[in-house]
């Protein structure tokens, strides 16, 4: 950015600088793609991370050609899909294409990423439409869907990754439940801007606080609905609830306001001290905390348990009912099969990470816990 930035004389603002350099690619990075790649059981490879960076940068520079430039998403993806020169661009339009070329240089644009970079593009059009006054609360709630979810889908794209259909259901419903987070920090510069989101156009905060615990519940459902190792599904949901437990807190802060006020709020008319949540404080820092465990414990009821096979030398399989916190072992020597009872997620967790199942079976569950003998 700053090698083609020097070389066309641009000079980024300060704001341009934060989301350019920082916010955006931090997002794509750490609140999408790690997310994902966490349901599969693995971390980013450099290679991914390079390219999701520079593609989280080159989107916020989108995002202005299209809603400060005037430039059409038509225009915007032949940018991206096509390697034209710079010769007759405005500046801005130039850096993009130069990062474009750059992305190139390290990455081959698959037909998967211009599919997802097209529909991504289209939906965001529908977004100038959370300006009008009159725009209904259903449908904010489909706008964020469709942009947003289909943002997600492009990031998942540039992915070394074969997807599912039921994992690529996860990153899209990933997508509106993130799109609350950040509404629920952005509200009084939403407002002020004449952007009408779920959080200032909502009849009440309760009502808010319903919705975005529904769509996490949805989420995690989701989740656990993919075919992959329990582990990762829980491992996923602790992630998500790190991102998301923000949104309560914040939650709590706006019904604090609300009360002084009375329901429906009139945002505009509410000072900034009153709608920003401060995360200085050590109260909402601490009562964060708390929400990431209540979130991550938020897992829809699950019928069955079913034990997966371990690499041990003393446990065959493993299996765990996050519903009713029940640990299944089924030992390799006798194939004999244990039930534990009252195992916490994070205990279950420790459990799975364990250099040693054996030993940590030893040492940590099987005299400490309420036991019942299956087989």
């Amino acid at each position: 950015m700053e090698k083609h930035s020097k070389r066309l004389e641009y000079q980024l603002s300060p704001s341009e600088k934060k989301k350019v350099l920082f916010y955006y690619p931090m997002y794509t990075v750490l609140a999408c793609a790690q997310m994902y790649l966490t349901l599969k059981g693995r971390k980013l490879t450099k290679d991914e991370r390079k390219r999701l960076t520079l593609v989280g940068a080159m989107a916020t520079l989108c995002d202005d050609l299209i809603d400060e430039n005037n430039f059409t998403r038509e225009q915007v993806f032949h940018l991206l899909s096509n390697n034209l020169n710079e010769e007759g661009l405005e500046t801005k339009a130039k850096l993009l294409v130069a990062l474009n070329k750059e992305l190139q240089t390290f990455y081959t644009l698959t037909p998967q990423y211009l599919q997802q970079l097209k529909m991504a593009l289209q939906r965001q059009a529908a977004s100038a439409k959370q300006s009008d006054p009159n725009i209904s609360l259903e449908e904010i709630v489909d706008i964020c869907r469709e942009k947003n979810g289909h943002t997600s889908l492009m990031f998942a794209s540039l992915l070394d990754e074969k997807w599912s259909r039921e994992e690529l259901q996860f990153v899209y419903q990933s997508a509106i439940v993130g799109q609350l987070t950040n509404d629920s920090f952005d509200i009084y510069f939403d407002t002020q801007e004449g952007i009408n989101t779920y959080f200032n156009k909502a009849p009440s905060v309760k009502n808010i606080r319903e919705f975005f615990l529904d769509e996490c519940t949805r989420l995690h459902a989701m989740v656990m609905a993919c075919d992959v190792p329990l582990k990762n599904k829980l491992r996923t949901i602790q992630r998500m609830s790190i991102l998301h437990a923000f949104t309560l807190t914040a939650l709590d802060y706006l019904q604090e306001t609300e009360n002084k006020y009375g329901a429906p709020v009139d945002w505009k008319s509410v000072p900034r001290r009153e709608m920003v949540t401060d995360m200085a404080k050590n109260k909402n820092r601490i009562k964060t905390v708390r929400y990431m465990r209540e979130l991550s414990n938020l897992i829809p009821n699950q019928s069955t348990m079913k034990r997966e096979p371990v690499e041990s030398t003393a446990i065959k399989s493993i299996g765990y009912n996050e519903d009713k916190h029940l640990l299944e072992v089924e030992i390799l020597e006798t194939g004999r099969i244990y039930q534990y009872k009252d195992v916490s997620v994070e205990e279950y967790l420790d459990f799975m990470d364990a250099k040693s199942l054996g030993e940590y079976y030893n040492r940590v569950i099987k005299d400490k816990y309420d036991y019942r003998e299956l087989a």
